[in-house]
């Protein structure tokens, strides 16, 4: 066999491992490699074995009568056994009809009403059971309901206390807005009390104004 075939061989064949026990807890493993019977058939011919013609071997002719004497025995005798088979089966079968019990039709209609009561017994007690736990769920999606829109409820009411909290918190500081009916005294107000927002704020939290600080440093 060539390289290729052997390399193939090798690559394809099945790996059987046996552990052996052995002292202080080792455990041998024994790798044995074990081939295909016959080369796959993508290899081809060997080189070795091209252009080899097989013989043939010649049987003699009692050799051949006697086996094919021996292979219609055989298959006579499995005919034989399947029809033994299919023959009792088919016995078994006629058995368990002759066993059924052949009811008349007053009868048929008697056990046909006597399963039409059994069913419907069965749908009455569904049914209770159906409308109990649809009652059970009605009074569920009822008490959601019910909390929902009692959350809602108190949702809306916070929001409009908070609104209302907010207008009179507007309101108040309405007063001081100044309006057509106040807009002279407002002035008046500003031209005798002027207010400056250009100042700072000194480490220690003090005001300190544009005019006082030059006043403070011309005096020094």
């Amino acid at each position: 066999m060539s390289g290729i075939a052997c390399a193939v061989g090798l690559l394809s064949s099945k790996c059987i491992l046996s552990a052996q026990p052995q002292s202080a807890g080792r455990i041998l493993l024994q790798y044995t490699a074990v081939r295909y019977r016959r080369k796959p058939r993508w290899l081809g011919t060997a080189k070795s074995k091209l252009f080899r013609v097989p013989e043939r071997h010649q049987q003699v002719e009692e050799e051949v009568a006697e086996l094919k004497r021996l292979h219609n025995v055989y298959h006579t005798q499995m005919k034989a056994v399947r029809r033994f088979l299919i023959d009792e089966v088919e016995a078994s079968k006629l058995v368990s009809r002759a066993g059924m019990v052949i009811q008349t039709p007053e009868e048929e209609a008697s056990e046909w009403e006597q399963i039409q009561r059994i069913n419907e017994e069965w749908n009455r007690k569904i049914g209770e059971v159906r409308e109990k736990r649809l009652a059970d769920e009605r009074e569920q999606r009822k008490n959601y309901i019910l909390e929902r829109l009692v959350a809602k409820e108190q949702r809306d009411q916070e929001n409009r206390e908070r609104v209302e909290e907010r207008v009179r918190l507007e309101k108040e500081l309405a007063r001081n807005y100044i309006t057509r009916d106040n807009i002279d005294k407002a002035i008046e107000m500003a031209l005798v009390q002027p207010m400056s927002y250009n100042f700072s704020i000194d480490l220690s939290g003090n005001i300190r104004r544009l005019g006082e600080e030059q006043n403070q440093e011309s005096s020094n």
